[in-house]
């Protein structure tokens, strides 16, 4: 009987796990809901937080000077949503590293988690069994009767088989555990993933920007909008993450670069206005007396000037 038919493929029903899959199921669902009742309890709470009894100060509203670069002015917008952003990178590979039940319930479901260990764990015993009769068959072999050429031939060929069967059995669990791996890129995981990123990406966002006092309205010389309001607003812009803000200071920087252009025209062609006045005396003759009498009047003109450079 040859090495390939003793090896069986499938290993006994020991290494199939022993987890009910409804029940898994079930568990994860009740999980979920706590989760999402969870994330909605605190966003109530956060906004309340923000708006009644969070230490937010009015800061000061300033003009922004002709030229001002956008990306100086909302400088710490940017860095809060990077650190954000990056916070909740290093979150979720955790979390993908740590909480695989978790992940294939949100990826594929309970019964796909289940066969996927099932096929790592009989891989990994089928591995072993080869392994064992890889040993098996190096210890069989008889000098007996043979010649140094015959005792070769058969040392290489069993090593030939044993070599093939540990390469299959290698590869079998490579597959095995990289289709267990594969659940973070289907597409219910991402789009999972995506939704919760938004959701705690816009509630670090606004806890950063209430403990941080940013407020964006202000920084940008806009004074009407409440602060509370305007921390708000701020930490949802955070939480949305760096490249919305980079998009959001690029149309903010031509806008002002427009307005700058458009200020700096008037002021060029409008007339400037220039009072002079004029002290006139006069001499005339009194009617009563015959007397001549000197009279003073002031005249006030006023000339406009445009200040628009006139060409050379």
């Amino acid at each position: 009987m040859s090495t390939a038919e003793n090896v069986r493929p499938n290993p006994p029903k020991g290494g199939i796990p022993t987890w009910d899959e409804r029940q898994q199921f079930f568990k994860m669902q009740n999980w979920f809901r706590i989760l999402v009742t969870l994330v909605i309890g605190l966003w109530v709470g956060l906004v309340v937080w923000v708006f009644a009894f969070a230490p937010i100060a009015d800061a000061p509203a300033r003009v922004l000077d002709v030229g001002a670069t956008m990306t100086l002015v909302l400088a710490p917008v940017l860095a809060a949503a990077t650190a954000v952003e990056r916070t909740l990178e290093t979150t979720f590979n955790v979390i993908e590293n740590s909480w695989r039940t978790m992940i294939a319930y949100l990826g594929r479901g309970m019964r796909w988690l289940k066969s996927a260990e099932t096929e790592v764990k009989q891989a990994r015993q089928f591995l072993a069994d080869i392994s064992d009769k890889y040993n098996a068959e190096m210890q069989n072999i008889q000098l007996g009767q043979l010649s140094a050429s015959a005792l070769t031939a058969d040392i290489q060929a069993r090593m030939d088989v044993a070599n093939r069967m540990m390469g299959l059995a290698q590869q079998r669990l490579k597959d095995a555990e990289g289709n267990l791996a594969a659940v973070t890129s289907s597409s219910g995981y991402i789009s999972a993933k995506a939704a919760a990123s938004i959701i705690v990406g816009l509630m670090l966002g606004v806890i950063v920007a209430a403990l941080g006092q940013l407020q964006m309205f202000a920084m940008l010389g806009i004074a009407i909008v409440p602060a509370r309001i305007d921390v708000l607003v701020t930490g949802l812009i955070i939480g949305s993450g760096s490249y919305p803000i980079h998009s959001l200071v690029g149309i903010l920087q031509q806008g002002k670069d427009t307005l700058d252009s458009v200020k700096g025209y008037f002021n060029r062609s409008a007339p400037s206005a220039q009072a002079v006045e004029q002290r006139i005396t006069t001499v005339q003759p009194s009617e009563a007396t015959g007397r001549p009498v000197v009279q003073q009047s002031l005249i006030e003109t006023t000339t406009a000037k445009t200040t628009e450079e006139e060409p050379h």
